[in-house]
């Protein structure tokens, strides 16, 4: 008896300190990078939408399989609000989220990173790219986004 709790414990032990443990979280987005704001989620959304026009941040219309496309915000039935950000200096697209969590308070998660104005190179933060590219990505969308927020 005593064997199989250690052996339950060092399982549990191996399977906590992988890096790739994120893989069970539940929820829309579980590999997205999250920030709180206190401040309910039509007060981000505003702010948000606000820095995005004032600083340059929207995203350009661009050419696609042929034709032009535009990436728009929008509300998802799940009650997720998407918001895709261009950074010109980095030729990046951030895509992100904003969602209620509870009495008066907001979480932003960082989503996916697209290098360049040509779809489907959408790479997943703390999944798809490195150490170092999780964190400059952090870094800079605490810096364009989350500081202009709060």
């Amino acid at each position: 008896m005593m064997r199989y709790k250690i052996i339950s414990l060092g399982l549990l032990i191996i399977l906590f300190s992988c890096k790739d443990v994120n893989k069970f979280s539940s929820g829309s987005y579980p590999n997205a990078e999250v920030f709180e704001i206190k401040l309910p989620k039509e007060n981000v959304i505003y702010k948000i939408d606000s820095v995005k026009m004032n600083t340059g941040l929207q995203v350009p219309p661009f050419e696609w399989a042929g034709r032009e496309t535009l990436l728009k915000d929008k509300t998802l039935q799940n009650g997720y609000v998407v918001f895709y950000a261009f950074l010109k200096e980095s030729n990046q697209i951030m895509y992100f989220y904003a969602r209620e969590d509870g009495s008066n308070k907001t979480k932003i998660g960082l989503i996916s990173i697209q290098n360049g104005l040509s779809l489907g190179n959408w790479q997943e933060v703390n999944k798809d790219l490195s150490k170092e590219e999780n964190e400059q990505s952090t870094k800079l969308f605490k810096e364009k986004i989350i500081s202009k927020i709060k």
